[in-house]
């Protein structure tokens, strides 16, 4: 066949997600075929080792354990390549010099040729001359007391109930593999001529060294696989794939619920149903074929936890389980114990049995949801005036199933008329509004009264539907009163009353006159004729519309002080009755006006001068208005201007000329008194050229100084403006002749 290791070779390895896998040590000592009958019928099959499971396994042996590897498991499979459950066999951890692949004929030889090495120092391989014995029947005991559990994740240390053993003689064949490569896996020592361990069950674990010609493979307590005769009576480990069944329920009532089960894995004998809640056990054996069983005699609203085990050989596998609540009762006497516009108060009676929550729905505009732990809710977010149906059921923590639903109807209450207030007033009559309130109303009630000489008269009550109504036919001055009230269609609720006062309108004031000073303004006026309570007087500012003060009075009079001097005021005067107003009376007036302060130039040049000045101290955080004006004598040139900054530009004026400045405050007609400065302003220089022919019979009159300084005279008097003129060769003179620019004349006298 060739050597172990080649089975390797042709091995698939399969990688998969497999179930989680829990091995049971057997401490029932059998042959390897009823170990398997055993593990087949009360578990799934006889382990098969990996290098996972080995470590796990070997920490729970005290002796060898028949394991699911013989030499061959059918007639037409290849020796030595599955395991009993059919997996491929993928890993060896074999006992050195194991598993004897044949009988020799000469054991040295053979062994020498098979593995290819050299005779050890003996040159002989020494055969177990001892007698095998017969192996008598193994009496197979069911049940949980010949198990040691432990799985794949968890390492249990098994419990033996073998008797302890004697150390025997380990020899044969240890020498054979000293020498050469050797492919086993997993071995630590024991090689070299050296004694293995024994087992605790009164025998040699590694005793056999003769041929077998079907061996199967226990697994000795260190872990080595050893290949023994199938009949030899030992403990063996089985394996099965935990169970993960499925248990649901279905037709889960008040008082009663159906449960189903997932059949178990092989034969199994019955199932044991657990069923427990706080006040509630049942424990019950199912043996029927159908895997369902009908709950009885449960509590409304109860949680119920089920498991269920299947029952395998006397064992329990692992159980199914399920947790469910019964269906809650329905709730009693549901009421409406408050109503408002947004809200509504509710109140009911639990129902049977238990419950974990309430679930409310509200049915309406809008739809709402809300849970509660209590046998009453407030309800919120609601419209006013709103119709709405709210249903009320019981219901279980996981929300997993719910009662029947009990239901009630209402309106909320209507919201309250806004803006009601009267209109369109006539000297007997009165025209009330109001704006539909928010939300719902199906109409309004209505009520007016009249208030006289604090004595109430009833006018009418009725309902409307619209939002205006007249109360006419009343006297003049008086009070009338309206109330409204907001309706819902079945009247069950109504909203809260609004209510308004309503007057006739008063005349206004006649004959209104101002009386002013630089700060103070004076109003009076004549009373209207009929019924008013006082005047109001409303004092602005003009020109930036800013209310400065509003008073009220009885009296026909009203003084304003600590006003700002040249600034325009109006003065408003209205007539109350209540709350209504006459047409207004409004007069305009300036408060006299005040000099400006610190007039200065800032600039000047030939033809512009920049004058600034300061606002009275009485005027300052106000808009006046100021004159500027400009004179110039020799011109004889004016010029005014108006402007509200404190500084003004004069354009276009004359070279070298001196001008007066002044600055006024303008209130309307009126003119404050003048600050003044001046300025000259900058000068042209200007060079005319003269030449002047001296003709005379006598050439020395041209030479005479005293001749040439009258002709000069003569010269400049006769010039406009007059201007200073020296001859030639004297240095020239310029001459400043003011408001004109300098002129230098220089005159030539020639002769001729």
């Amino acid at each position: 066949m060739g050597r172990i290791q080649h089975l390797i070779l042709w091995a698939v390895l399969v990688v998969c997600c497999v179930a989680e896998r829990q091995y049971f040590l057997q401490s029932n000592s059998s042959t390897w075929e009823q170990a398997r009958l055993h593990c087949q019928a009360c578990y799934k099959e006889m382990v098969s080792l990996t290098p996972d499971n080995i470590q796990q396994l070997v920490q729970n042996l005290t002796s060898s354990y028949w394991v699911g590897l013989r030499k061959t498991m059918n007639n037409g499979s290849f020796p030595w390549s599955r395991w009993s459950n059919g997996d491929p066999l993928t890993f060896q951890n074999w006992y050195p010099g194991r598993p004897i692949l044949s009988k020799p004929k000469n054991p040295v030889n053979i062994f020498n040729n098979y593995y290819s090495i050299r005779a050890n120092d003996c040159g002989c391989c020494c055969t177990n001359n001892s007698k095998l014995t017969s192996v008598p029947p193994v009496t197979t005991s069911y049940g949980n007391s010949t198990d040691d559990l432990f799985t794949e994740n968890v390492n249990v240390a098994a419990s033996s109930t073998m008797t302890p053993a004697v150390t025997t003689k380990v020899t044969k064949m240890t020498s054979v593999m000293t020498r050469g490569s050797t492919f086993f896996t997993g071995v630590t020592g024991g090689i070299n001529g050296t004694n293995m361990t024994s087992g605790t069950n009164g025998t040699n674990e590694t005793e056999t060294d003769v041929y077998i010609e079907e061996p199967c493979i226990a697994m000795l307590s260190f872990g080595l696989w050893f290949d023994k005769i199938c009949s030899e009576l030992l403990p063996y480990i089985c394996y099965e794939d935990r169970f993960y069944g499925n248990a649901t329920m279905t037709n889960k009532t008040l008082h009663n619920a159906t449960l189903s089960w997932t059949r178990g894995p092989g034969d199994i004998s019955g199932y044991r149903v657990e069923v427990k809640s706080t006040d509630y056990n049942l424990t019950l054996n199912h043996s029927s074929l159908n895997q369902t069983y009908d709950l009885s005699n449960l509590t409304a609203g109860t949680q119920y936890r089920v498991q269920v085990f299947p029952i395998k050989c006397g064992r329990d596998l692992n159980p199914q389980n399920v947790s469910f609540y019964t269906k809650p009762g329905v709730i009693q006497k549901l009421s409406v114990t408050n109503v408002s516009e947004t809200s509504i108060s509710l109140s009911w009676l639990a129902p049977e049995g238990n419950r974990d929550l309430y679930n409310i729905q509200v049915r309406g505009e809008p739809d709402l949801k809300m849970t509660t732990r209590t046998e009453s809710a407030l309800v919120k977010g609601l419209i006013p005036g709103g119709s709405y149906t709210l249903e009320v059921n019981a219901e279980v923590e996981d929300k997993s199933i719910e009662g029947d639903r009990r239901d009630i109807s209402f309106y909320t209450k209507p919201g309250k008329v806004s803006n009601l207030k009267p209109s369109a007033l006539t000297k007997d009559s009165v025209d009330f509004q109001w704006e539909k309130p928010t939300g719902n109303t199906s109409g309004y009630r209505v009520h007016a009264w009249r208030e006289e000489n604090n004595i109430t008269s009833d006018i009418f009550w009725k309902n409307v539907t619209n939002t205006r109504l007249t109360v006419g036919n009343q006297s003049s001055g008086a009070k009338i009163w309206l109330s409204v009230v907001a309706l819902v269609p079945d009247g069950s609720v109504e909203g809260e009353r609004s209510i308004e006062m309503g007057l006739t309108t008063p005349g206004k004031v006649t004959d209104l006159l101002l009386v002013i000073t630089a700060n103070t303004i004076t109003a009076t006026w004549t009373p209207p004729q009929g019924n008013y309570e006082a005047f109001s007087v409303q004092l602005k500012l003009t020109a930036s519309n800013e209310e400065v003060k509003t008073q009220n009075t009885s009296a026909s009079q009203l003084s304003f002080t600590n006003l700002k001097a040249g600034v325009e005021y109006a003065v408003t005067v209205t007539t109350l009755n209540g709350y209504l107003k006459s047409d207004p009376e409004t007069i305009r007036n300036f408060t006299l006006p005040l000099p400006p302060q610190s007039a200065k130039i800032d600039f000047f040049n030939k033809s512009h001068v920049t004058l600034s000045w300061k606002a009275p101290m009485e005027s300052q955080g106000v808009q006046i208005t100021y004159l500027v004006k400009y004179f110039s004598e020799f011109w004889n040139d004016t010029q005014t201007s108006e402007t509200y900054a404190t500084n003004y530009t004069f354009h276009e004026l004359h070279a070298g000329t001196n001008y007066n400045f002044e600055v006024r405050v303008k209130a309307g007609t009126q003119e404050s008194k003048p600050t003044e400065t001046s300025q000259t302003t900058s000068a042209t220089v200007r060079v005319r050229t003269m030449t002047m022919a001296c003709s005379s019979s006598e050439p020395s009159i041209c030479e005479n100084s005293g001749e040439r300084t009258e002709v000069l005279k003569n010269v400049r008097s006769s010039q406009h403006p007059p201007i200073t003129v020296h001859s030639s060769p004297d240095p020239p003179i310029t001459l400043h002749s003011s408001p004109h620019p300098p002129i230098t004349l220089h005159v030539y006298c020639s002769h001729f």
